[in-house]
Formats: structure tokens, C-alpha cells, sequence
């Protein structure tokens, strides 16, 4: 299984870590998403892209992401990085070949 591991403390916004996703899991060489440079900070998006990797059997660790505090939504920021947050869950809830971890350093 491999891992891919998205920290908290190197996201300054939502904007960065919705970035960070299209890298981590090669957005560029994805079919249907290589004219793209990113997901256009769009949750919708993100929702799609992930449906590409559902055979990838993919653990997703999220250090340092305190989810009572995001889920606390008390800014957009919060709420944006909240919408990611479920998104990924219910995506490793539907397909169980790929996993999801908290963890904190």
C-alpha cells in the first residue's frame, strides 16, 4: 500500500493543500485531468479526481490536522479544509482498499 502523507503545517491556506493533493497524487498524468494544473479549489473537483484513484490502494495521512478545531469552522479557511477533510472520508468509507490516518507530531 502506498502512503501519502499531507502536513498541516505546510499548508498556509486550503488553496495550498488542494495544490498539494493534485501533486501528491499525480494529477498531471491522471486521465481526463492533465489539462489541468490543479483542482480549482473546488471540492466538486476533488470529489471527481479521487473517483480516478480509487484502485490505487492509498493510505492518506493527515498530520498535524486537529479536526475538532477545523470542524469548528471559524473561518473559510476551516470550513474549505473541512470540506476536504470529509470529502477524503467518505471516499476510503466507499472504497476500503484505500485508508485514512490522523496523526500528530
Amino acid at each position: 500500500m502506498n502512503e501519502v502523507i499531507f502536513d498541516r503545517k505546510k499548508y498556509k491556506t486550503y488553496k495550498d493543500f488542494y495544490s498539494q493533493i493534485y501533486k501528491e497524487l499525480d494529477g498531471a498524468h491522471t486521465i481526463d485531468w492533465e489539462d489541468y494544473e490543479d483542482l480549482h479549489f473546488n471540492a466538486d473537483f476533488l470529489d471527481e479526481f479521487l473517483w480516478y484513484k480509487e484502485e490505487e490502494n492509498i493510505k492518506y495521512i493527515f498530520l498535524n490536522f486537529d479536526k475538532e478545531k477545523i470542524n469548528q469552522q471559524k473561518n473559510y479557511n476551516d470550513y474549505e479544509f473541512s470540506l476536504i477533510l470529509k470529502i477524503f472520508e467518505r471516499f476510503v468509507s466507499r472504497y476500503p482498499n484505500n485508508t485514512m490516518e490522523y496523526r500528530f507530531d
